[in-house]
């Protein structure tokens, strides 16, 4: 028998965290030269600040995000990419330690409420979101919120049909 394997890839609304931090850090970067110039006068300073500033430039959260699921077998590893460059495996779950799928606002949630929450999906409303709840390594349990596509649903559902609520 083949594996089943998809790959799931979707650009997400910015979180505002993230627009936050960036625009903060935007703001020392025009705020800390003007300062010197116009009230410190610090040559001195001034090469420091520059020198901070290509730094904090250069470390900037970048504005763009997605996120990939990809699925082998009954596992689904959870990658965000930031600015289309960067990828970071953020959590990887097994189908046998998931008690349950469904959409998010399905009642067979109804029990999970108050489990803490991790947000992988795309974050626009437009979109069908799903909430998996996963019992992890140490015992606990988490919801993770992600968008999947029709492909990624159909795999989830030919390796454990009893989990997957449509």
């Amino acid at each position: 028998m083949e594996p089943l394997y998809s790959e799931t890839y979707l650009d997400a609304k910015t979180p505002k965290e993230r627009m936050q931090k960036r625009g903060i850090m935007i703001a020392i970067c025009i705020i800390l030269p003007v300062v010197d110039l116009f009230i410190l006068h610090s040559a001195i300073l001034l090469f420091v600040i520059v020198i901070a500033d290509a730094i904090m430039i250069a470390l900037l959260p970048k504005k763009q995000t997605a996120y990939e699921y990809v699925f082998v077998d009954g596992q689904i590893d959870f990658d965000v990419i930031y600015g289309g460059e960067q990828r970071k495996t953020l959590q990887k779950i097994d189908l046998e330690k998931v008690d349950v799928v469904a959409p998010e606002n399905s009642h067979a949630l109804d029990s999970h409420r108050q489990l803490p929450l991790k947000d992988y999906s795309s974050g626009y409303d437009s979109d069908r979101h799903y909430i998996a709840v996963f019992r992890g390594d140490d015992g606990n349990s988490i919801r993770i919120r992600f968008t999947p596509d029709e492909t990624l649903l159909q795999n989830m559902k030919s390796k454990a049909r009893s989990k997957i609520q449509s």
